[in-house]
């Protein structure tokens, strides 16, 4: 298979190709290899030139990634891709004798592995930050390309592709972040430092002064109160026990909604 005219084919001309797909015979090798494999390539890559290179923010500081932390998210974005295509693909067909449809995983994930592609090609777009936005238009459009393949490959009646596709929406949604979650604990996120959590890399950010540095440390003999969070930066050191912000959120609410009797009153 020609992944470029594939690829251009679902593009411009979705749907005598989802008739053409249907009519394919192929296996789980085929399906993703080397079609999925290679398109998955671009959104990860993408957003480690993103994050390690270009940086994100604006108004003279910028976000940067270690080249190493850059390089696990890249990893870690990829391989999580390629797995929600194949449960999106098999919820969905799941899904199918809700709206008169007929369960068929292989079907499912050819609609999920196809319909993907406006978005993995919008995902150039993460490695400039400014125009991540334009991944959303190939997100939205990927939507659309289920919605055209669901009563071709599904066997749905059409008149129930809208609700279908919406239910679809969500219960992928869902699924997403429950299989998110449950990867972190092997691969954690760059990006959770701002969570708390303790196994993930540190955070850089670029500054005109210099380099800030966000790192957390555990809750220790020594510190009990809970997590610390180190904030170095040109001028000094930092430190923020996110317990202790916590307790102070609490009495800021409890103030709040005092006041708000005493103004009823």
């Amino acid at each position: 298979m020609d992944i470029v005219e594939r690829a251009r084919a679902m593009i411009v001309n979705p749907g005598p190709t989802w008739v053409t797909i249907e009519q394919e015979a192929t296996d789980w090798q085929k399906l993703f290899v080397p079609y999925m494999v290679v398109l998955a390539v671009i959104p990860a890559v993408a957003s480690f030139i993103g994050w390690t290179v270009m940086g994100v923010g604006g108004f003279g500081f910028s976000m940067r990634l270690p080249v190493f932390t850059g390089l696990s998210l890249m990893v870690s974005q990829y391989i999580m891709t390629l797995v929600m295509v194949f449960v999106w693909g098999w919820l969905i067909s799941q899904l199918a004798p809700s709206f008169g449809g007929q369960v068929n995983v292989m079907n499912g994930v050819k609609l999920t592995v196809y319909a993907s592609t406006p978005a993995m090609l919008a995902g150039v777009f993460s490695a400039m930050p400014g125009l991540s936005i334009l991944a959303l238009v190939g997100s939205l459009y990927s939507l659309y390309l289920v919605y055209l393949g669901l009563p071709v490959l599904m066997k749905n009646p059409p008149e129930k592709s809208v609700t279908y596709l919406v239910v679809a929406a969500i219960v992928g949604i869902v699924g997403s972040v429950l299989i998110s979650a449950a990867s972190s604990i092997f691969m954690p996120s760059p990006l959770s430092r701002m969570h708390g959590m303790n196994d993930a890399p540190d955070i850089q950010i670029s500054t005109p002064k210099g380099d800030v540095q966000i790192s957390t440390a555990p809750a220790t003999a020594s510190s009990p109160a809970g997590a610390t969070v180190t904030i170095k930066t040109p001028d000094g050191e930092v430190k923020v026990v996110a317990e202790g912000m916590q307790d102070m959120l609490k009495r800021l609410e409890i103030l709040a909604a005092e006041q708000e009797k005493a103004a009823k009153k």
